[in-house]
């Protein structure tokens, strides 16, 4: 990865899906308002925003964006390939679908000039294991990485659900499928959602920090009755430490919020903004201080 000065504020923005039944015009102008300059859109836009992504929107909706400040850096995609233990025929149809299911979105990101679409795994279901699912969800993945190659798109997997969401198991998954463009999308609070105490959330992000191709900031506190999510800054999650050792990593990816708390999601967004703006900002001054 090429090594910048450190972040720039055009880096931090938001992911849309917390807009859900919101069209994105308003998004667009809502992120703004509330200082982010990034934006990752929601794949199945046409669910949550009402409009497809397609050849006849994607112009209209690069015009929204600019129109607003904002630049498209990331699109979510869906998919799920821990879908069976078989290795026959049929589960070859069933994985192929759900790489079709992927590619549509990559074709949208490649026409867009949108260099990176989050991807996952797969989540537990009855009768479903990692090891028993494991040889199909590499040969979907290498499948998917070199058909997104193609579009000039990047695939990040995101730490979700809890098949395989622990920094180790993550890594030792990309490399075995051993493909040049494809990284995480780091969720900053999935570790500790999925169960993992302060030091082992710190483990799995440092595990995961060479390969991370976005970043989704969640926040938290570890009570008794789980991991609570708060807006980023306000939480026990080691964020300003994260930023820095990305920064030292040379990432240049896009930072967004993802506040998923109980109080008012666009309140908690732009709180989490606020931080994370504070944040990168002071990366910058003082990687600037040093040079």
């Amino acid at each position: 990865m090429q090594m910048l000065d450190g972040f720039a504020l055009r880096d931090v923005g938001a992911v849309s899906l917390g807009w859900s039944g919101t069209p994105l015009p308003q998004v667009f102008e809502e992120l703004a308002t509330m200082g982010g300059t990034v934006i990752e859109i929601n794949g199945n836009a046409q669910r949550h925003h009402d409009i497809a992504l397609d050849s006849s929107t994607i112009p209209q909706i690069l015009t929204w964006a600019k129109q607003s400040g904002l630049m498209i850096r990331s699109l979510s995609g869906y998919c799920d390939f821990a879908i069976t233990h078989a290795l026959d025929a049929n589960a070859e149809v069933a994985l192929d679908a759900e790489v079709a299911r992927l590619m549509a979105t990559c074709r949208a990101a490649s026409e867009m000039e949108v260099p990176i679409v989050r991807t996952f795994v797969g989540d537990v279901k009855p009768g479903i294991t990692l090891e028993g699912t494991r040889r199909g969800i590499v040969a979907a993945l290498r499948k998917a990485s070199a058909l997104a190659a193609v579009l000039g798109v990047t695939l990040g997997i995101e730490n979700h659900g809890r098949l395989i969401n622990d920094g180790p198991a993550l890594v030792a998954l990309v490399q075995e499928v051993g493909a040049s463009n494809l990284g995480f999308t780091l969720d900053t609070g999935n570790f500790a959602w999925a169960g993992h105490g302060p030091d082992e959330v710190r483990a799995d992000l440092e595990a995961v920090l060479p390969h991370v191709v976005s970043v989704h900031v969640k926040d938290g506190k570890w009570t008794d009755q789980g991991f609570v999510f708060v807006p980023a800054g306000e939480g026990d999650l080691p964020l300003a430490w994260l930023l820095a050792r990305l920064r030292t990593q040379g990432y240049d990816g896009p930072v967004y919020s993802e506040y998923e708390g109980g109080e008012s999601f666009r309140e908690g967004t732009r709180r989490s903004i606020a931080f994370l703006k504070s944040i990168v900002s002071g990366a910058a001054q003082q990687q600037g201080r040093r040079l």
